[in-house]
């Protein structure tokens, strides 16, 4: 069973709104700064990507502005289908992870809730990168099971820009362009992440219910069992296995575009590149790929979401995107988290004038 995107939001600091992370993504249009009071081993500022109001401080209640943006976002797009029941989905970060905000689920959770007038259920997911992967798994089971057409509201919020948080990145050597004394030297880190900030909303529903932007036809979850810090290279097998999955779910339809997260590691590069080498059969020969980060930074847990709804908008409003186009998006993570998504065109499979 698949299931459909009837709208869609996000934000980020190079996109605001959906619409403009389109142009950004596209353009490769990122919003790099020095971190305000963040300095890295050698006192230099650190790079990071962020919203730069100056009164707004990097705790809690950045968190809930972002995820009330980007559900505002999605709104816009289906007013008319808000007084149905719904369920409301939090991808979150580790609660345990450094800098995150204690009170998190309570404020989001209050928050977002206010914003829908027929909530029945809210359901709260931790994880890293892929989470969205179980999310959306679970979401697809509460559909099949409904008696009534339900929609599945789900938003995910990140940021990495708390010091604690870019402390915990730098002490893990995994901040792009953080500085370490060599030979009397700063030599810059010449790999990982731009840690950056963000928040994307999908509004799902059962397929042919309700008009759609694009289907989710493929939805696969995967465990890696090399992570970044084990002394072998990563194969991808994990994420290859929840390729798999989501290609046969989806019918085997040949890819033309290949998402990724890729964000300058090394393990993730290795990763992408041996599960690539794994699927050159189901590729057309005209692949095109996309590389949001370069656009957004790192943006955690919300980043699979993020893509996702920027290939809805795709689907929705580019001509490149016929109905034809399956759209394959890769999500690795610092767990052993993998996720595949397979996605279509909402008139795939129907009768195109």
């Amino acid at each position: 069973m698949s299931i459909s995107i009837i709208a869609a939001g996000c934000t980020f600091p190079s996109g605001p709104t959906l619409a403009l992370a389109d142009i950004a993504i596209r353009t490769q249009l990122s919003l790099v700064r020095k971190h305000s009071h963040c300095v890295d081993r050698c006192g230099l500022p650190i790079k990071s990507s962020y919203f730069p109001q100056k009164e707004l401080p990097f705790d809690v209640m950045r968190w809930q502005i972002l995820a009330e943006n980007a559900l505002q976002d999605a709104l816009q797009y289906c007013n008319v289908h808000m007084d149905l029941p719904s369920r409301l989905w939090l991808i979150l970060p580790s609660a345990d992870r450094p800098g995150v905000p204690s009170a998190l689920e309570a404020l989001l959770t209050a928050s977002l809730s206010k914003q829908l007038a027929n909530c029945l259920e809210i359901t709260i997911l931790r994880g890293g990168h892929a989470e969205t992967g179980n999310a959306l798994l679970l979401a697809r089971q509460k559909q099949q099971h409904d008696k009534t057409l339900t929609l599945d509201i789900m938003v995910g919020v990140d940021s990495w820009l708390s010091p604690e948080s870019l402390m915990w990145l730098e002490m893990q050597h995994l901040l792009h362009g953080s500085h370490t004394l060599y030979r009397g030297e700063a030599r810059a880190n010449p790999y990982g992440r731009i840690p950056g900030e963000g928040a994307a909303a999908l509004i799902l529903a059962p397929t042919n219910k309700l008009p759609a932007w694009g289907n989710l036809c493929g939805i696969a979850t995967g465990l890696e069992a090399v992570l970044r810090n084990d002394d072998k290279p990563c194969i991808g097998l994990g994420l290859s296995q929840a390729v798999w999955q989501g290609v046969i779910q989806a019918g085997k339809p040949v890819i033309s575009y290949i998402v990724s997260d890729m964000n300058g590691e090394p393990y993730r590069s290795d990763e992408y590149g041996f599960t690539v080498s794994r699927l050159h059969s189901i590729f057309c020969e005209d692949l095109k790929r996309i590389t949001p980060v370069l656009a957004s930074g790192d943006i955690g847990c919300a980043s699979l979401l993020t893509h996702i709804a920027h290939i809805a908008w795709r689907l929705k409003n580019s001509a490149e995107f016929t109905a034809e186009t399956s759209v394959l998006i890769l999500s690795s993570s610092d767990d052993s988290q993998r996720s595949a998504i397979v996605m279509s065109h909402a008139n795939q499979g129907r009768n195109v004038s």
